[in-house]
Parts: structure tokens; C-alpha cells; sequence
């Protein structure tokens, strides 16, 4: 069987694609593609459960597309100058999937006077362009490659597929002005180099190292100062990248020179001492999260919310995989800059000891005192934290619920104020250690401490 026809076989074993083979029986001179990132990631055998499918239609027009598909699902045109659907079936939501790319062949011009923002293009769509006109507008040739589900044959006008035999990423055209066209194609080209473990073709890569810095140009236009490339962009390929491939998304930027474009701050860093990047460099993170409070771990912190904000890492969706909380960020690498020793673990107060080491930001706390190699603090916090749980037959993912409540300390005679958080902590701490165990005992100590102190 050829590769083609496997791949065919497993898009045929998706529910949320049953639509493409009534498709061709409806429509039989028309023809249907799987386009993009699903062609290169099925060519490579990566897994095709959770992927954004992108499909091109040609010899259909698209009134006739959107009176079809809209009778087996939800169709939305998103793209009204350049015929771009998003398709949604029946019997889905988006939380089971995401929307299915449906689109006409296009063909792009950069506007005149464009400084290389993504939006500075007159596309164009035609159902009757060849489908080979439609992929030479993409960015690399890996990306350039188009399944024709009725002939079952591979379109690949840019060797593609050969590029991904070599395990390269190569632009489509020349570099230069692929990369001018559009700038953010230099995120993109280290996020899949990165992600695919891929090298960079290397007029590609001398194009990317030369262009890198124009991804920090701006531009004014009505008196108004803004990025040409969105910051949110950038934010969307670097987590990505540091995402799905830390390691070698980290060895690269390095490679590229990058951080002294995108993370200045970071690259001093790395130039005063040059095992700096070493603790990400050895081990693979295994969060987002502690991937960038590693990176970011010897920042002081309003430079360090600044290096997030002006790469747009702090502007990921809520929905997004690639989410990180800024102010997580700054407390982990705040907890990192604090001389903590395993004995001090070990005996500060167990209130303090639960807000930093036995929430869920504390859990990725200890992340990333490990991934620094700093496994006698970690494995202190680790024990003393499973004291605790054992001590209340808890798991870790459970709260202690509280034995008294500020209410009661203030039915005792303290009056509103800091004191009733002294207190509340004071119990805190007996709960925790095991030397109360139950509300009555707690109240009756309680009581015992306060009268004592009156």
C-alpha cells in the first residue's frame, strides 16, 4: 500500500472527518486536498488524533461549498476577501474538536510599503487556481505539500517531501524574501526546527539570523506606536517551541544568537557566566512553567515581567496549552532566589512551609529545584510535604481543611486585625506538625494560648 493510501486509510478513521468521502461522491469533479502540517506529521507518522486539519477545495465555487457543509455541520466563513471556512460537524463541539480549516486555492501579494507584518498581504482565492499555485504561497517546504484525496496522490511541487527525509526545514523560494514577506516565518521556522529536531537549511538559517532582529521593528500609523510583528505572536511560536521541544528550543535560540534579540536581559546573563543555560541544556523540563522560571531564574522581577511582556508570553489565551501565569512565574523565581537550605525547610513554620511548598505553584516550586539539580532541597520539601499527607491520609492533590476559622479566634476575645492572621497561623501550624488533630482540641489550645498571653 502506498504511504499516500495509508494516510487516506487513518483520515477515513476519524468521525470528525467522515465528511470527505461524501464529499467526493457528491461533488465528482471537484477535487479535495489535505493540506499543510497534517500532510508533513502524517508523512512522518506522527500521531493524527489531535491536529488542526486544514483542507483546500478546488473546482467548487464556494456558495455551492458553503450550502453543502452547512448541511452536516457548522460553517463560518472567516476569511470573506479570501475564502477561508471554519467547519465544525454535526455530533461535535469544540471540546472535543477544533475547527476544520476549510479553504478555496489562494494566492498571496505583499502590499506596497509593508514592513513585513503578517496581515500585509492582498490574497486572493480562486476555485479554479492549481493547488500547486496555492502551496507556493507557504512558508516552508515541509508545509508545502497537499494530499489529493480523490487521486490519492501527493502533490509536492517543493520536494517537501525529500526535506523531510534530510530532516530540514528550508524555506519555500528564497529565504530572504519569504522572511521579509512575512516575519514572523522566522519564529516559526526555529519553533519547528526546534520541535521537529530538525536542522535549517542553510541559506534558510543565514536569512533567519540576519532578519531575526526586525522582528522587534515598529511602526506608526495614526499617531499610534506598534510592533509589526504582534507580540502575541511571538509569545505563541516561543511557547510553543519551549512547550513541545525545551531542550532543543533553548540550544537553538542560543545556536541563532536569538536571545540577544528577543531576551536581551537573558543573553547578559548568559555572557557573564556560560553555564547558565546548563540546568535546561542537560534535562528536558517537563513543563512550560518551570522551563521559563529556570530561563528567567537570576532576573530581578520587574525585568523579568518585562521580558515576558514584550515577547507576549504573558498574553496566551486561558484555553491555551501553552498558557503560562505570569505571576507564577515571578513567585517561583522569587522562591528560587531565596537562600533556602534543606534544615530550613525542614523546620520553618508549617503554614509558611504549606504556602510555598504545598499548593500547586509550590509543586512546580520543587520542579524547578530539580531541574537546577537542587535535589537535597527538593527531596527535604518532597518528605516533609508527604509527612503532612500521611499525617491526614490525604493525597497531595487534597486540601487540609482548616480547624478553625477567624471567627472563632475572634469569639475568644482578639479583635480585628493583623493578630487574627497570627493566630490562624499559630493553629496552622500545630494542625499541620500533628499536634492537633481535631476542632475541639484545637479550640480548647486556642483558647488555652489566648488566655495566656491576656
Amino acid at each position: 500500500m502506498k504511504k499516500e493510501e495509508a494516510i487516506i486509510n487513518r483520515l477515513q478513521s476519524q468521525d470528525a472527518l467522515a465528511f470527505i468521502n461524501a464529499f467526493l461522491t457528491t461533488f465528482p469533479s471537484a477535487d479535495l486536498f489535505l493540506v499543510g502540517g497534517a500532510v508533513r506529521d502524517a508523512l512522518m507518522g506522527r500521531d493524527m488524533q489531535e491536529r488542526d486539519w486544514d483542507f483546500v477545495i478546488r473546482g467548487l465555487e464556494s456558495a455551492k461549498i458553503e450550502e453543502w457543509f452547512n448541511t452536516i455541520g457548522e460553517l463560518n466563513l472567516v476569511g470573506q476577501h479570501f475564502g477561508v471556512y471554519k467547519f465544525l460537524p454535526q455530533g461535535f463541539t469544540l471540546n472535543q474538536i477544533d475547527f476544520i480549516d476549510i479553504a478555496l486555492p489562494r494566492t498571496e501579494a505583499v502590499q506596497e510599503g509593508s514592513l513585513g507584518g503578517y496581515k500585509d498581504f492582498h490574497i486572493q482565492s480562486d476555485s479554479s487556481l492549481p493547488i500547486e499555485d496555492d502551496l507556493a504561497r507557504r512558508d516552508f517546504t515541509i508545509n508545502a505539500m497537499a494530499i489529493n484525496l480523490r487521486t490519492k496522490e501527493l502533490v509536492d511541487p517543493f520536494n517537501g517531501a525529500a526535506d523531510l527525509k534530510k530532516r530540514i526545514v528550508r524555506a519555500v523560494g528564497a529565504p530572504e524574501e519569504r522572511f521579509t514577506e512575512d516575519l514572523s516565518r522566522i519564529l516559526r521556522a526555529i519553533r519547528f526546527a526546534a520541535e521537529l529536531q530538525f536542522q535549517l537549511e542553510p541559506e534558510t538559517r543565514s536569512a533567519l539570523k540576519e532578519l531575526l532582529p526586525r522582528v522587534q521593528t515598529r511602526t506608526e500609523q495614526g499617531g499610534e506606536t506598534d510592533w509589526v510583528v504582534p507580540r502575541e505572536t511571538i509569545g505563541t511560536e516561543l511557547a510553543k517551541a519551549l512547550h513541545r521541544a525545551p531542550t532543543h528550543a533553548i540550544k537553538l535560540l542560543q545556536e541563532l544568537d536569538a536571545f540577544s534579540i528577543l531576551m536581551p536581559e537573558v543573553d547578559i546573563l548568559i555572557h557573564r557566566n556560560e553555564r547558565e543555560l546548563d540546568p535546561l541544556l542537560r534535562k528536558s523540563p517537563t513543563n512550560i512553567t518551570t522551563t521559563i522560571s529556570v530561563l528567567l531564574r537570576n532576573l530581578e522581577q520587574a525585568t523579568l515581567r518585562q521580558t515576558l511582556h514584550e515577547n507576549g508570553l504573558d498574553r496566551m489565551a486561558r484555553s491555551s496549552a501553552y498558557r503560562i501565569d505570569p505571576d507564577q512565574i515571578a513567585w517561583i523565581v522569587q522562591g528560587l532566589q531565596t537562600p533556602y537550605t534543606p534544615e530550613s525547610v525542614s523546620t520553618m513554620p508549617a503554614s509558611k512551609f504549606e504556602r510555598r511548598f504545598m499548593t500547586g505553584k509550590g509543586e512546580r516550586f520543587v520542579k524547578a529545584l530539580e531541574q537546577l539539580d537542587k535535589q537535597p532541597l527538593a527531596q527535604a520539601a518532597i518528605k516533609r510535604r508527604n509527612d503532612v499527607y500521611n499525617r491526614w491520609l490525604v493525597d497531595k492533590d487534597e486540601s487540609i481543611a482548616p480547624l478553625i476559622s477567624g471567627n472563632d479566634i475572634k469569639s475568644l476575645g482578639v479583635p480585628p486585625g493583623p493578630d487574627i492572621r497570627i493566630w490562624i497561623d499559630k493553629t496552622r501550624d500545630e494542625q499541620l506538625d500533628g499536634h492537633l488533630m481535631s476542632r475541639p482540641a484545637a479550640l480548647s489550645w486556642l483558647k488555652d494560648q489566648i488566655g495566656s498571653k491576656s
